[in-house]
């Protein structure tokens, strides 16, 4: 289901009806004591010109504008409290579905849209979204009951000053909607570059040792500045256009004003009027004045709103290649058999994977080596289903992948890829960061450490494993944030294990110690491991080379030694590196 702006605002607005429909209500009973304050206005004055007026009468009369606006102030109170709550619990449900929903798309969702702009969407569009809200729609209900109700007061009153009122003071509002459109062009481009500004913001704190080992740290920020230049060029030329309205219509109310006076002032001096009659009049231009310049106000916020809804939207709509289907299927026991079935993986029209079959039974291992670029990582994100196949199967104990909850597949893998991230937090909530819930301890943790061999680093970690890295682990080296990926994995206990060239920026003595501990720990559980060091791998149960997307060998350590091919000639010239290495 496509979710428009309007759509959208509509469906999370009906949770709150109640209060918003309980805060309009007491915009009309506001406005109505606001334009009763008028009639005991020109009353009183009308009871001063009569030489019969005596203080008693006076008082009452101003007692009962007191009272007025005390009643009017407490349900303006009220109003603005509603549906202020309401706007905030809106913007609430709106964020944490557009957090869920963004967690639910898949990684090729992420590689067409920059992390500044959907940052952008979920504050500052949504903070845009709830102004509407909060102040838009209650001005608007006001403008309107009150225009309507004063225009009739003052038709009552004199209807020729009246017709004069009803033409020009809809001139104050006139001036926003002919420039409407184009201040809601700029306003987008004034979004648009702010989520540019945020990404490279971004880009440039979570890649700061690269923009510091490169020394390019002027040329960053010559680039930010020339975009905040240009964010601030937008901007002015939104507020030069939406400045000028101001001040226009406040012109337009005050050439209303002095018209009134002016014709009303001739109609008191020709008996035609009482004195009472035109201040009550002209009161009521001055109770109009704000929501005639508030309707401008209203229509700003409701351009800018939708523009941000649209922004918002996008996201909604954006329905995720990857998810589980209506009924999905688990396999009866979960032992981690793999198997791929004639697999074919294409993007656009060029053939990534082509015809890979091969079985791995639950509980062994499996290492798939070759080139770089031949299609190792993509083969094992089609087991996660970071991608699916275009032809043929990929199965989990004799289950199609795609037939099974997303969800559940995932539990059921530890997977340790190439690019390990870290949270900003501390280096025992990143080891745990796989886990559903708390039941686990400390010993856990420290267990899953030694595993990854990376006990040994915690005495150089101030803090140990309680430590809070930075953003991206950039306080840990790129051996101690491989270790600590690992662990993670350790720590979730998956049925399946997925190392992809996980010890690349370990060296090679604790490589080795790894793997040892390693071998434990996979004990029982199937383990697939990507690997550019045939030491690495060389004593799991079976070996796939893969070159140019096709599997041309395959076998143990020793048969494809036997065979004499590509894995035979990485094997020779990883030996002839260590010797140079120790000579």
């Amino acid at each position: 289901m496509t979710n428009t702006p309007a759509a959208l605002l509509w469906r999370y607005g009906l949770g709150y009806k109640w209060q918003i429909l309980t805060g309009i209500i007491m915009v009309f009973i506001a406005g109505g004591l606001a334009l009763l304050q008028p009639v005991l206005l020109g009353s009183a004055i009308d009871n001063l010109t009569n030489p019969t007026a005596n203080h008693d009468a006076i008082l009452w009369f101003a007692l009962g504008m007191v009272g007025l606006a005390v009643l009017e102030g407490l349900f303006r109170f009220g109003y603005r409290f509603l549906t202020q709550t309401a706007s905030r619990h809106i913007e609430r449900d709106l964020r944490s579905d557009l957090f869920r929903h963004i967690q639910t798309q898949d990684q090729a969702y992420f590689q067409g849209i920059h992390t500044g702009d959907l940052m952008s969407r979920a504050t500052n569009d949504l903070n845009q979204v709830r102004m509407f809200l909060g102040m838009g729609v209650g001005n608007f209900f006001q403008t309107v009951f009150t225009f309507t109700l004063a225009m009739i007061l003052m038709f009552n009153l004199n209807a020729g000053l009246a017709a004069i009122a009803l033409v020009v003071l809809p001139l104050a509002s006139l001036a926003f909607f002919l420039t409407g459109h184009a201040m809601q062009r700029r306003y987008e481009k004034v979004q648009a570059k702010y989520a540019d500004l945020s990404t490279h913001a971004q880009e440039n704190f979570s890649g700061i040792r690269v923009v510091k080992a490169y020394a390019q740290e002027e040329l960053e920020i010559k680039k930010f500045a020339e975009q905040n230049r240009q964010y601030i060029r937008n901007n002015l030329a939104y507020i030069q256009l939406s400045g000028m309205l101001w001040p226009l219509m406040f012109l337009v109310m005050g050439l209303a004003s002095a018209l009134i006076l002016w014709l009303g002032g001739t109609l008191v001096v020709e008996n035609k009027l009482s004195l009472g009659q035109l201040v009550q009049f002209m009161t009521y231009i001055g109770l109009l004045s704000w929501p005639m310049i508030a309707l401008g106000w209203v229509v700003n916020l409701f351009q800018q709103g939708m523009a941000s809804m649209k922004r918002i939207s996008e996201v909604f709509n954006a329905a995720p290649a990857i998810a589980s289907i209506e009924q999905p299927v688990m396999p009866a026991a979960f032992n981690g058999t793999i198997e791929y079935a004639d697999v074919g993986l294409k993007y656009d029209q060029t053939w990534i994977l082509r015809d890979i079959s091969f079985v791995v039974p639950g509980g062994t291992s499996c290492a798939i080596v070759g080139p770089t670029g031949a299609g190792k990582t993509t083969l094992v994100n089609l087991l996660s289903r970071v991608r699916d196949a275009d032809e043929g199967q990929v199965l989990v104990d004799g289950v199609d992948v795609r037939q099974m909850p997303l969800v559940e597949l995932r539990r059921g893998l530890g997977y340790v890829p190439q690019d390990t991230f870290l949270f900003s937090m501390s280096l025992a909530d990143n080891i745990a960061f796989g886990l559903t819930d708390l039941d686990y301890t400390a010993e856990d943790i420290a267990h899953a450490a030694q595993t990854a061999r990376l006990s040994q680093d915690l005495a150089q970690i101030p803090g140990g494993l309680a430590a809070v890295i930075g953003e991206r682990g950039v306080t840990l080296s790129g051996g101690q944030k491989q270790r600590t990926s690992i662990a993670r994995a350790i720590m979730r206990d998956p049925q399946i294990l997925i190392l992809d060239d996980a010890l690349s920026s370990i060296d090679t003595q604790t490589q080795a110690e790894i793997v040892g501990n390693l071998r434990q720990a996979m004990q029982g559980r199937t383990t697939l491991i990507i690997s550019q060091r045939i030491s690495t791998i060389k004593d799991l149960d079976q070996i796939l080379v893969l070159e140019n997307g096709r599997i041309t060998e395959r076998g143990n350590h020793q048969t494809l030694l036997n065979h004499n091919g590509l894995y035979a000639s990485m094997y020779r010239r990883e030996l002839l590196s260590q010797e140079l290495e120790e000579n």
